[in-house]
């Protein structure tokens, strides 16, 4: 292949490669800032469901292991010697469960779903300009505008997947934590 091919396409000082680029450039940033908020929130909800090292939780660890063990405890306590029921293990877990639909799960969908319609928007601008630009004849203006409304899109539905699947990740997370928490629960018990 002819290197001669490849230079005009990377002539930084072509006027239609640096609107494509200032444009996606605005398009990622728009994207960016509730990606970013997200995977924070993400990283937040992973710390929370790590599960206990060493085989024992510590009753001052903060995370959804150790806040199962203390809800189950709290409750077959309240039962003074009562055989266990189903109930209470149950309950704990939806406890557990509804505090971090709370705290993480709906907060990371809001900004999951937050990214679509910003791609949807970016892209009804962009052809929009570019309709305008076939009107003027403006050859840069159309490079941009069509740059606006790929980008945008692809940039919003990437990370629309992403956040979502990682929110999927971190439920498999929650379970595995809920069971640890049950476990050393009923691990307390036995030794009481």
């Amino acid at each position: 292949m002819d290197p001669a091919l490849l230079e005009p396409v990377l002539d930084l000082g072509s006027g239609e490669l640096r609107v494509t680029l200032v444009v996606c450039a605005i398009s990622l940033i728009a994207v960016w800032i509730p990606l970013a908020r997200g995977t924070l929130l993400c990283w937040r909800a992973r710390r929370a469901t790590a599960l206990p090292r060493g085989g024992r939780i510590d009753t001052a660890e903060s995370g959804v292991a150790a806040l199962t063990r203390t809800v189950a405890a709290s409750a077959a306590g309240q039962l003074d010697g009562e055989p266990d029921l189903p109930f209470v293990r149950d309950a704990a877990k939806q406890l557990v469960i509804d505090d971090y639909e709370t705290s993480f799960a709906q907060p990371i969908s809001m900004y999951a779903n937050i990214l679509p319609p910003i791609g949807f928007i970016g892209t009804t601008c962009g052809l929009a300009v570019l309709l305008l630009s076939m009107r003027l004849s403006n050859d840069v203006l159309q490079m941009g505008a069509l740059a606006l409304a790929l980008s945008s899109t692809i940039f919003a539905l990437v990370g629309y997947a992403t956040l979502e699947s990682l929110k999927i990740n971190l439920y498999g997370r929650l379970a595995r934590s809920i069971d640890a928490g049950l476990r050393e629960s009923d691990a307390d018990e036995g030794d009481a």
